[in-house]
């Protein structure tokens, strides 16, 4: 289902710009919504049947893991950068996100910090952090606040589920998205997903400038 909102290899800042490049940022409520419904799912699904996580989709560039991370990232990212506007359903979404990965580590016996604090350090840099931030500024998503002022509160977030989700896509050798931590067992550097351009009849292509507005080429 993220194929088309947040790419393949799915990544989070993705899903932001797509929504907002197509004008659909209004159905992001309602993905948050799901994917907290589809967390708790997958929480009491593969901690009664462990061996569920390493169940792999025939398709290599998909897997859960990344799916369940880019719209963590991305609900965190929405709340740092829009402390006022953002949907409350992303707070919910996020909660819910962590907790299913904080169960699944459990069932598999690992440690974890359960309380991290929320100005803790994580992999994460903030240079990758602000080079996102620019993309969703290209694409037109709005902001209150800069990438400088948002970060220690993706950080917050994010420290709540980084270290489970990269053990768990390294664990799956999940495809080397952005954002996902390293691979011990894959030799590729991470991949970005691939925006395919948005045709309409006649042979018009439409590509995104700066603005986010489109431009339209031959």
């Amino acid at each position: 289902m993220l194929e088309s909102r947040a790419g393949v290899p799915a990544w989070g800042p993705e899903l932001l710009v797509r929504h907002r490049l197509a004008g659909i940022t209004d159905t992001l409520p309602d993905l948050y919504d799901e994917w907290e419904k589809w967390s708790a799912e997958v929480s009491e699904s593969h901690t009664t049947y462990p061996v569920l996580t390493l169940f792999r989709s025939p398709d290599p560039w998909y897997s859960w893991v990344l799916a369940l991370l880019a719209v963590l990232d991305a609900a965190a990212m929405h709340l740092s950068l829009n402390p006022q506007t953002a949907p409350s359903e992303a707070r919910l979404c996020l909660r819910m996100g962590f907790t299913a990965f904080r169960r699944i580590a459990t069932s598999l016996d690992w440690d974890y910090d359960s309380d991290p604090l929320p100005d803790a350090d994580i992999s994460l840099t903030y240079a990758e952090f602000e080079h996102a931030v620019h993309l969703l500024h290209e694409a037109g998503f709005g902001m209150e606040l800069t990438a400088e002022q948002a970060w220690p509160h993706f950080k917050g977030w994010r420290v709540n589920y980084e270290n489970l989700a990269y053990r768990l896509a390294d664990m799956t050798i999940a495809p080397p998205a952005p954002w996902s931590g390293p691979r011990r067992h894959l030799k590729l550097e991470a991949v970005n997903p691939i925006r395919p351009p948005h045709r309409a009849p006649g042979g018009i292509e439409y590509s995104y400038r700066i603005d986010g507005r489109p431009d339209m080429e031959l």
